[in-house]
């Protein structure tokens, strides 16, 4: 069986509740039940207010990153964890469509590090 060095998984989240999306305080409650709800652990984080409205947003993690960017504007936000550490997309999609009242978000997974021939 081979297996990856880390799964990097986006999440295109659509029909936000604008408000949601407009502004650091919301959006950085967001990330950081992502990082809470993996066991994933901060090293550091960076956060960016956009005028009027719209956020992007990292948190460093030991296992690799968590990252957000919003277009309140087109109700859309784009979220995408890359972890060494496997972890379960399903809780992050009921978190995410949780948080920000979408009800349609698109997933896509992608396994790095495959062609190096780990095996377990």
């Amino acid at each position: 069986m081979k297996a990856s060095l880390g799964t990097h998984i986006t999440w295109d989240v659509y029909n936000c509740n604008a408000d949601t999306l407009s502004f650091i305080s919301t959006v950085k409650k967001v990330l950081h039940a992502i990082v809470e709800e993996l066991q994933l652990s901060k090293v550091n984080e960076s956060f960016k207010q956009f005028e009027p409205i719209g956020v992007t947003g990292f948190i460093l993690l030991e296992e690799s990153h968590v990252s957000i960017h919003t277009w309140p504007e087109h109700e859309f936000a784009a979220v995408d964890i890359f972890s060494c550490k496997p972890f379960d997309a399903k809780k992050i999609q009921d978190l995410l469509m949780g948080s920000f009242g979408s009800d349609k978000v698109v997933i896509k997974q992608i396994e790095r590090g495959e062609a190096i021939g780990i095996t377990v």
